[in-house]
Order: C-alpha cells, then structure tokens, then sequence
C-alpha cells in the first residue's frame, strides 16, 4: 500500500488503520509462502511506522485527535518522520537479515518514493479537509 494512503489511515482511524494496514501487508506478502517469520516482521514494520510518526507528531506540535489544530506544518512533519522511519526501519532489518536490498542507495530511493507519495496524498486530503471543514462552517450559520 502506498505510504500516504497508510500514514492517512493511520491519521483517520488510528490503531484500527494498524490492524487493517498488518493483516492487509501479510496478506498480500510475496515472502509468506516461503518465510513466514519474514512476511510478519515486514508487514508488522509497514503497519507501525505511520502510527509511530503521527503519535510523535501529535504529541510534539499538541495536535488534538479530533485534528482542529492540524496544518500544513503539521502534515509536512508527520509525512517527513514517517518516510524517514519507514525507510531506515525497512533497511535496518534487510541489513540485519544479509537481504540484498539493505543499500544505502535502495534506502534513499525508499525514501524519496515515500516522501513524494506521502506528501502528493497529504496535499489531496489538507484540501479535502479545508473545503469539508468550509462547507461545514458555512451549513451551520
């Protein structure tokens, strides 16, 4: 699944999303066949770092859970850690594993795949969210 629809996910339904976002990577894991041990810690690292990035977000710029306080600032940070997280998480393990994917230039396309893709999806939903929250103001008056 694409990082910004996961770090999304996360930002909407919290440790529901984790769940899903677990049970959906092993699911759809080429590795589980062969190595189940592999498939688990992959797709347990893909589930946890959005939720690791936006509850350090939260909690460092004090974003309520119901995201009033929530900008562009805000998303730009929580999309940033969460590329960062993912891709050294990601090639920690391989490295630790003897993978062939744990280079460092691998490491650094992750992160930039991540963070494009995080922030074209975080862009679409502070849109989204601005118009939802402007017809909602605007309905109530």
């Amino acid at each position: 699944m694409p990082a910004g629809v996961r770090l999304l996910s996360v930002l909407l339904f919290d440790e529901y999303a984790v769940i899903g976002l677990f049970i959906g990577a092993l699911i759809t894991s080429p590795a589980i066949a062969t190595n189940l041990t592999e498939s688990l810690v992959i797709s347990l690292i893909s589930a946890l770092n959005p939720y690791i990035a936006i509850h350090i977000t939260k909690r460092l710029l004090k974003v309520d859970d119901l995201l009033k306080k929530l900008g562009a600032k805000e998303l730009i940070l929580m999309g940033l850690f969460s590329a960062i997280f993912n891709c050294l998480s990601h090639h920690l393990y391989f490295y630790w594993e003897g993978m062939n994917e744990s280079s460092w230039a691998n490491c650094a396309t992750m992160f930039v795949g991540d963070l494009l893709g995080i922030t074209i999806t975080l862009v679409l939903f502070n849109m989204s969210l601005k118009f939802i929250r402007k017809s909602t103001l605007t309905t109530t008056q």
